[in-house]
Formats: structure tokens, C-alpha cells, sequence
């Protein structure tokens, strides 16, 4: 009996297959930011040195670091079963961590509400549902 296109939506939907889209999401960022320092992590790394001053290069290379860390161990847990809880926990609590400071900081406390526009504000809209959707599928994925 053939599989039904429903069946292969459900796959793509189970937690491993959002552990390994959420890994591949941060080793990305991480790589982005090593790069080309362009990309989500740069826009965070930029209005968090804004916010609170400091380097924001340094910054730029601390949050690419732990972005790609994290990614690689979220992606390694897949793969590899004898892999310490604890590293797959921290990783996940500090993915967590930084997308929340991300939806925070880049949607809310960065956003000049009163020069909006009537397009301006389906982007703002856009923009915090993809990020909380990503969020949704990391409180899926945590254990």
C-alpha cells in the first residue's frame, strides 16, 4: 500500500525532522555570521551593541560561534545516539535563549512603531510570525 501525501507532511512535521531543520537553521546563522556578518545574527549582534554598547564584531563572532555550536550538537544528536543529554539540553536551552532575545530585541524593542506605514506593518507582522513560528518548533523539539 502506497504512502499517501499526508504521511510524508507527517514526517517532515515529527521533532526529529525539526531538530534537524532548527540545526541546520543555527549552523547557518553561525556560518552567516562568520562570513559576512550580514543575516539575523548580524542584525541582533548590530542592536545589541547599539542598545548596550561594546564591539560588535566581537559580539558578531561570540553569537556566530554559539549559533554553530549549538547547531552542530542539535544536528549530532540526530546522528550520533551516544551523544550526553546534557550537551543536547544546554544546546537547546541556549537556541532557545538567543531566539527569544532575537524575537525581543529585533521585533519589539528595535521597531519605531510611529514611522510605520500601511505596508510597513504586514512586514513587522511577517517578520514576528516567521520568528515565532521557528520558536514554536523549538519548544516542540525540547524535551
Amino acid at each position: 500500500m502506497a504512502k499517501g501525501p499526508r504521511a510524508s507532511l507527517q514526517l517532515i512535521a515529527s521533532k526529529k525532522a525539526l531538530q534537524i531543520l532548527i540545526a541546520l537553521l543555527f549552523v547557518a546563522m553561525g556560518i552567516i555570521g562568520f562570513s559576512s556578518g550580514r543575516g539575523t545574527g548580524g542584525e541582533l549582534s548590530r542592536e545589541i551593541s547599539n542598545i548596550f554598547g561594546g564591539d560588535r564584531e566581537f559580539l558578531l563572532y561570540v553569537l556566530s560561534t554559539v549559533e554553530l555550536v549549538c547547531g552542530i550538537f542539535l544536528g549530532a544528536a540526530f546522528f550520533v545516539p551516544s551523544m550526553p543529554a546534557n550537551f543536547v539540553k544546554i544546546a537547546m536551552t541556549s537556541v532557545w535563549i538567543i531566539w527569544l532575545a532575537l524575537i525581543v530585541i529585533l521585533d519589539f524593542l528595535t521597531i519605531d512603531f510611529g514611522r510605520f506605514d500601511g505596508s510597513g506593518w504586514f512586514v513587522w507582522i511577517e517578520q514576528v510570525v516567521l520568528h515565532l513560528i521557528v520558536l514554536a518548533g523549538i519548544t516542540q523539539i525540547q524535551e
